[in-house]
């Protein structure tokens, strides 16, 4: 049993962010945060995570990542689902 909670262990110690599935009328996404090193300092970088609708060759990216002002995040979550993929769209 020691070895189930040195292995959760380290996958907490090597973990760098979570993501959420959302779904607005128009289409599927991820939202969330990952932790980025500023200076030293741990910060978390709120992003979301949009399939890539321009994809026509195999070596293109299945997804991009874009990241998210705070105040977006905020007014986002208090709101419908469809205005916070239009919120998030204001910013990219």
């Amino acid at each position: 049993m020691s070895n189930e909670t040195e292995t959760k262990t380290d996958w907490q110690k090597r973990e760098c962010g979570a993501l959420w599935k959302k779904e607005s009328p128009s289409q599927k996404y991820f939202s969330g945060h990952v932790k980025v090193d500023d200076d030293g300092e741990e910060k978390l970088l709120r992003v979301v995570v949009f399939s890539n609708r321009h994809k026509s060759k195999d070596n293109h990216p299945d997804f991009r990542i874009y990241t998210v002002e705070d105040n977006k995040v905020e007014r986002s979550t208090k709101g419908s689902s469809s205005s916070e993929v239009t919120e998030t769209e204001e910013v990219l």
